[in-house]
């Protein structure tokens, strides 16, 4: 009976430290973090600058929106909070295009994000802050701008050269002419048009190419990340006839929505724009199993385009059969 005296305030500190280690962790996996990127820390008057708000959270939220009393920088256009699931948490994101019409040094952030549900805010957040420096588009020796000189006295009827001013253009517009006549005709006489290859021809051979230069293995994720970007938004500028190339990723999600139904092609779209979003603006050090899930995505976005190909070049041939 003694033993088990002496052996009560053990564990009842034992017990006492567990618990308030159990707290700390349900703190910290619920933990709410918030981020900004930019698209560059050096940029000249009235660029357009991406700037990207990423924000992940376990909680229930329904909304999230933004503040700051920043004046520096002006808002040309912004697109609203885009919400996904990713495994045991909430990704926001929301991109913003700004710029500034003003030189020196600044910062951008921090902003306050504001987590609501059910339109009741249940959390803050305060975001890091970015330094920007904005150069003038003037060089170094435009800065100085020297006084004018004054002007000639002319002296007598200057308008006698006339005549030879206007012989002197008509010659120099015919040599003109005649240069590009000559190179005109020597270029149709020499250039052989080529087949242009279809728009999925041209996406699969770009991405044998990207998968050929192993930027992935070289630990270029960003540069792999940027150029299979550019290769998608050309397919789909090809594909669907709007300026994917110009659009942001929710921009381009929305057009391609509105012209494909294929659910399993507009999900694997999302899963490639979004996985890299994450490595280009949120520093995210993607791994080999989502190198091997970004492979296995456009290998079946392809197959889809090849049976549709497939299948509407059937019914072409049962059309034309008596």
């Amino acid at each position: 009976m003694k033993n088990r005296l002496k052996l009560f305030p053990f564990f009842a500190r034992f017990a006492f430290f567990t618990f308030l280690l159990l707290i700390l962790t349900v703190e910290l996996v619920s933990e709410t973090q918030v981020s900004i990127s930019i698209s560059d820390n050096l940029a000249t008057i009235g660029d357009r600058i991406r700037l990207k708000i990423i924000v992940k959270t376990t909680s229930e939220v329904d909304k999230i929106t933004e503040k700051t009393t920043q004046k520096d920088f002006e808002v040309l256009k912004q697109a609203p909070f885009q919400k996904r699931k990713q495994q045991d948490y909430l990704v926001f994101e929301k991109e913003i295009e700004i710029a500034f019409f003003k030189t020196g040094d600044f910062n951008i952030g921090p902003f306050d994000i504001h987590l609501k549900k059910k339109n009741k805010v249940i959390e803050t957040r305060e975001t890091n802050s970015i330094p920007i420096t904005i150069k003038s588009v003037l060089k170094e020796e435009d800065k100085d701008i020297k006084s004018l000189k004054s002007l000639i006295k002319i002296k007598g009827n200057p308008f006698y050269v006339l005549k030879y001013v206007i012989i002197a253009v008509v010659l120099i517009i015919a040599v003109i002419l005649i240069i590009l006549w000559i190179k005109k005709r020597r270029k149709k006489a020499s250039v052989v048009e080529k087949p242009l290859l279809s728009p999925l021809e041209e996406f699969e051979l770009r991405i044998k190419e990207l998968f050929d230069r192993k930027l992935f293995e070289k630990g270029k994720m960003k540069l792999f990340f940027l150029d299979l970007t550019q290769i998608i938004k050309r397919f789909l500028h090809r594909t669907y006839q709007f300026n994917a190339e110009d659009f942001t990723t929710y921009e381009t999600l929305y057009d391609l929505k509105k012209r494909e139904g294929e659910v399993l092609i507009l999900n694997n779209m999302e899963f490639l724009f979004n996985t890299s979003d994450l490595v280009k603006f949120a520093k995210f050090i993607p791994g080999d199993d989502v190198l091997g899930e970004v492979l296995k995505k456009i290998e079946g976005t392809i197959q889809v385009y090849k049976q549709r190909i497939s299948t509407q070049e059937q019914a072409q041939e049962q059309e034309k059969a008596p």
